[in-house]
């Protein structure tokens, strides 16, 4: 197994979003590129991503591998990779050997981990009754808006409009898009649905904007929501959040 991408940034976004996530994760070699999909110790996340492997210069994978590896040390290796290099990963017996490419190569051996599958929750069932795709930097801006005011932001959407929202206990933030303002690419809704997130999650995910050119978030009324940042149809980043429900 051997694969080769000439965009390293993409590798080293992907795997530092995960890493604010979770510690350690199973990466699957397939047919359709490089995949993890796992949850963070409190079961409030779930961290789904994908590069695909069309985003590959070379992608030489007969049969389907999982390797686990520790998310801090593998991207710590990828950080040594500067912009205009390539990287390689091939898997020879028990070693998953790092190779960066320019003019010289220098390699590296990175540590495999026996882990065990964790049970992840079903988030392929979850059925979204909104749909809203924005530019990234709409998002960035109001979760930063609503993190100087407090720890979590609402989401509401209608078929009028997309709302995010932020109240404390001495301030309030609201940045509202209609169809047709710039920002808002799409707006899909079903059933009027508002629901409110922990801002600290949001702001770990927000690490995918840096490669991608929309975001895509679907949610409920008090339900998880799923937000997608997409890149070129070369990758894609996904974090499933539960909501936080008043009690």
């Amino acid at each position: 197994m051997k694969v080769t991408l000439g965009e390293p940034e993409i590798l080293i976004t992907t795997v530092a979003t995960a890493a604010e996530i979770i510690d350690e994760g199973i990466f699957k070699f397939g047919k359709n590129g490089i995949s993890l999909t796992a949850a963070d110790r409190a079961m409030v996340a779930v961290i789904d991503l994908l590069i695909s492997r069309e985003a590959f210069e070379e992608y030489e994978v007969e049969e389907e591998r999982e390797v686990g590896l520790n998310m801090t040390n593998f991207l710590s290796l990828l950080k040594r990779a500067r912009g205009s290099d390539k990287i390689s990963l091939e898997l020879i017996e028990n070693r998953l050997l790092l190779t960066i490419y320019n003019g010289i190569k220098r390699r590296f051996t990175v540590p495999l981990l026996q882990l065990s599958k964790e049970e992840i929750p079903p988030i392929e069932q979850l059925e979204f009754k909104a749909s809203v795709t924005l530019k990234p930097e709409i998002l960035e801006d109001a979760i930063k808006d609503a993190s100087v005011i407090t720890d979590a932001v609402t989401f509401h959407a209608t078929k009028d409009y997309f709302k995010i929202s932020a109240e404390g206990d001495v301030s309030q933030t609201e940045l509202e898009l209609r169809e047709g303002e710039e920002g808002l690419l799409e707006l899909h809704v079903q059933e009027d649905s508002k629901a409110k997130y922990p801002l600290d999650y949001l702001e770990k995910i927000l690490k995918a904007a840096k490669i991608s050119d929309e975001v895509m978030i679907k949610f409920a009324q008090d339900y998880p929501a799923r937000i997608d940042f997409k890149y070129e149809g070369k990758a894609r980043i996904s974090m499933v959040l539960a909501p936080r429900v008043s009690e």
